[in-house]
Order: C-alpha cells, then structure tokens, then sequence
C-alpha cells in the first residue's frame, strides 16, 4: 500500500489541485491564442508564446497558417516573459514527478520535507508574473485571449495547491503501513497508548509496559542417591536328574480262530 492512502484529505486534496494546475498551465503555455490581433475586418491573427497563427478570408474561404517568431522580431521583454514562463514550467513538471515519488512509489513514510510545496509555490508564482508582464508590455491594439487565462488561472492554482498541501503536510510515524493503508505507531504501543490509524481514531488501548520478574529463587543442590545395593550371587542349580529307562509293555496276543458255525 503507498504512503498517498494514509495521508490526510487536506494533502490529497493538495496534490490533485496540483496536477490539474500544472495541465491547465502547461494548455495555455502551449497553444497559440495568448492575444487576437485584428487589423482589419477580413484578417485576423492569433499570438502566442511560440507562434503567430494568420487567418485570411479570400474569395468567401477562410485560411489559416502559423508560423514561428523570427527571433530578431521579438522584443526584449517577450524573451523575459518566455524565459519566466519555461522556469515555471520545468519546476511544475519536477513537482508532480517529486509528489509521485514520494507518496505513490513508497510503502513506508519519510521525513517531512517542503520542497514540494516550494515547487509547487514558487513555479506558480513565476507563471503568475510572466503572464502579467505578458498584459503589461502587450500593445493596445491586442485583445486577451483563453490561453493567457488559462496559463494564469493554472499559475495561481499552483501557488493556492503549495500552501494547501503546506498546511495539511503533517509528519507520518515511521512504522510500516497496515493493510488498507492504516498506520500503525509501534513508538505509542509500547509507551502503553492507543495506537491510531491515518484518520487519527483510536483503534485499541494497549497494555502497559510489562513487568519484569526478579530474579528466580535457586534451589539447593540436589543430593545424589546412594550406590544401589547390588545383589548376592545366583546360585546355579545342580544338574538335571536323568529319566530312568521306560517300562516294558507285554507284547500282545494273537487273536483266536473262529471256526464257522457253532460247536
């Protein structure tokens, strides 16, 4: 489970406020519509920070193409305002890759740092004031258009992102998180406190600290027993007394004749 389930709703909150700034921010950075340039009522063009897109309108067919700004075209506070811009751009990019790595590729929390907040904060303050400048240096004859809001909307959201996720950037105990993100502090446990979960509810009161018993009582030496009494010798028997000779059985007799019939 990462580190981003057990923190508070606040920091989530943060974070995603974070994301969607940077994307609105980088939208307006990109797309060429920072100011509509009319001069006249059939020719029309689109500036932005990186290319000027024409729109003419010939024979009843509109047709559009853009194209890069010649650099030796370009004054010298719109390189300030692209430089501001690209610097506000590239720390937007290292915080959100700083808040994945720190809150979706660990299990474990880490000690409190504020250097996404300061990301955070300090590129949309940079943003925030190119595109001011951007407002003040652009010619009258300009009108603002949604890439110049979007980009300041996104700046400004990004330094509102950095103080919310400042505020709500309390520090984690450092214990491995349960399953379903809770985290369990074994410091409290074994001060014989509740222990508590990322939303701060008591889950259970442990018991004390236990303790220890004396030391146990030894006991005297054991006294062995004595040789055991051994036996006197066997005595043998005498030898076995021999069975006389059999008796002599008479031998038999042979049976009579029988004459037939009688006498």
């Amino acid at each position: 489970m990462s580190v981003f389930s057990s923190r508070t709703s606040g920091y989530k909150a943060g974070v995603m406020l974070l994301f969607f700034s940077a994307i609105a921010f980088f939208v307006g950075y990109a797309t060429p519509f920072w100011a509509y340039d009319s001069t006249s009522s059939s020719d029309s063009s689109y500036l932005g920070l990186w290319m000027v897109c024409a729109s003419a309108t010939s024979y009843g067919a509109s047709r559009t193409r853009c194209v890069t700004y010649p650099l030796d075209f370009l004054f010298p506070w719109f390189h300030a305002v692209r430089a501001l811009e690209c610097f506000s751009l590239i720390g937007l990019f290292a915080a959100c890759v700083y808040a994945l790595a720190t809150n979706c590729c660990r299990s474990f929390p880490g000690p409190v740092t504020r250097i996404l907040e300061a990301l955070s904060a300090g590129s949309g303050v940079l943003g925030f004031i190119g595109c001011m400048v951007y407002v003040g240096e652009a010619a009258t004859k300009e009108y603002f258009s949604w890439s110049l809001y979007l980009s300041a909307i996104g700046s400004a959201l990004c330094v509102v992102a950095g103080i919310i996720i400042a505020v709500c950037n309390k520090p984690l105990p450092t214990s491995a998180v349960g399953a379903g993100g809770q985290v369990i502090t074994m410091a409290t446990i074994s001060q014989g406190q509740s222990y508590t979960t990322a939303g701060g509810q008591a889950q259970a009161q442990p018991y004390g600290n236990a303790q220890p018993f004396g030391n146990p009582q030894a006991y005297g030496n054991a006294q062995p027993y004595g040789n055991p009494q051994a036996y006197g010798n066997a005595q043998p028997y005498g030898n076995p007394q021999p069975y006389g000779n059999p008796p002599t059985y008479p031998s038999p007799q042979p049976d009579q004749t029988v004459k037939a019939g009688y006498p």
